[in-house]
């Protein structure tokens, strides 16, 4: 997707600095999620090595909770299985507990952490009352 500045309200409700998105928003490629609506949500794919790594994944909020999330990881699964990709990457805040636990859900494995990673944000990342530091780590193994 060429514009993606319409997809910065949608990807800021998954990633809380918008200095630290606009770092990224041009890299990799963008899609959208849609409904008979129009855009509820927007996943950001950046190559890397053998697979993808999932650089930004959002649903708004009126969409969650319907299985979108779910139907979108199948879906990029899918498309890098295809591909001939060998695994799916991505990382997530260590007070994200919801975020965590879809991902272990949908397949992904624990794969370590980045100690500090949400210290170098210009504002602290708050989620339920808690400062991130750390951004954990998950893979998700694809066998072609």
């Amino acid at each position: 997707m060429s514009d993606r500045e319409p997809y910065v309200p949608i990807l800021l409700e998954a990633d809380e600095s918008e200095p630290v998105l606009r770092g990224y928003l041009h890299e990799g490629d963008l899609y959208e999620i849609v409904s008979d609506e129009g855009p509820i949500g927007a996943i950001l794919l950046i190559p890397e090595d053998d697979g993808l790594e999932i650089k930004n994944v959002a649903i708004v909020e009126a969409y969650r909770g319907r299985g979108l999330g779910r139907a979108t990881i199948e879906a990029v699964e899918r498309v890098a299985r295809r591909s001939g990709l060998g695994r799916l990457k991505v990382g997530t805040a260590d007070t994200s507990s919801g975020a965590i636990a879809f991902y272990r859900r949908v397949g992904f494995r624990d794969a370590g952490r980045i100690v500090g990673f949400f210290d170098s944000y210009p504002e602290p990342v708050i989620e339920d009352g808690r400062v991130a530091h750390d951004m954990v780590r998950f893979e998700m193994e694809l066998a072609t």
